[in-house]
């Protein structure tokens, strides 16, 4: 079997903004993605049964359809339609993303699903039609595809690419899930006032703010511990739409030593954001 592993990183939104809503029900928005140097592995070894397989220590994730499966099936799908796929896949993820973190790490699982398979399978399709069926999946998810900081707009499809500072981050991972859908439909029903449009170049030089973290704080009160137990240091910022919560740093040994303050049932991670996504990184290596 050819097993090979691969990165599926996390992300941050540096930030956020919701600057209105589609007739569909699509909230537009403007938001600012950098890559993080943690996340998941994916693991994928390709059969000739055509089934789609998953395995994973996190047994609730193999008896969901999630979209580890919704992206090889919609690859398949693409690939072959109406007519039996040639190949298939056995896919071991293991997972360190928390499930409803604002980390991205369910549309980063299906986004390194389509690039790889999209590989093994001998699909060679190029990288706009792989964000377009990304896109069927979850808006977040053609970024991943993309793999570079980015700048995005529209619901998400938009994407013009940011060099950023590497910067150190610390972040804080509340014990919270908290579903993307159902925050932007809380969001709508609770008539939050929209942000203004602005361009690129007025939002970066601004201070950066994330619009959820107002309801996030409101749903979720106790999330205002962990705000505040990171405030007393530094600026902390909601990535996403939440739960977790960082703050970023010019050095590690900053990012470690503010950790170091946090009480010691408060669970955080330090990472390096980075501009090339890890899977794309690998993917270089590996073609080449």
């Amino acid at each position: 079997m050819n097993y090979y592993q691969w990165p599926s990183p996390g992300k941050i939104n540096l930030f956020l903004y919701i600057i209105g809503r589609r007739l569909d029900g699509y909230h537009y928005l403007q938001t600012l993605f950098q890559f993080i140097d943690y996340g998941d592995t994916i693991k994928i070894s390709v059969t000739n049964s055509g089934k789609i397989r998953l395995f994973t220590a996190m047994k609730s994730l193999i008896y969901c359809n999630n979209l580890i499966i919704q992206a090889a099936k919609l690859l398949q799908h693409y690939c072959w339609p109406n007519k039996k796929p040639v190949f298939g896949a056995d896919i071991f993820i293991d997972k360190v993303l928390p499930i409803g973190s604002g980390l991205g790490g369910a549309s980063s699982n299906a986004a390194t699903t389509l690039l790889i398979l999209n590989q093994k399978w001998r699909c060679y399709l190029n990288k706009n039609v792989l964000m377009d069926l990304g896109l069927m999946l979850g808006a977040d998810v053609p970024v991943f595809i993309y793999g570079h900081s980015t700048f995005a707009e529209g619901i998400g499809d938009i994407l013009t690419p940011v060099s950023l500072p590497e910067k150190w981050y610390l972040i804080i991972v509340p014990p919270i899930s908290i579903s993307t859908s159902w925050v932007f439909q809380m969001y709508k029903l609770r008539n939050y006032c929209y942000s203004p449009y602005r361009s690129m170049r007025e939002l970066l030089s601004m201070s950066f703010r994330n619009d959820f973290e107002k309801i996030i704080k409101e749903i979720f009160p106790e999330i205002n511990i962990y705000f505040t137990c990171l405030s007393q240091f530094t600026l902390a910022r909601l990535t996403g739409t939440g739960s977790c919560i960082f703050s970023e740093f010019n050095t590690e040994y900053l990012a470690y030593q503010v950790q170091s303050y946090l009480p010691l049932w408060i669970k955080s991670i330090v990472t390096r954001g980075i501009n090339l996504s890890p899977l794309h990184q690998k993917l270089l290596n590996y073609n080449n």
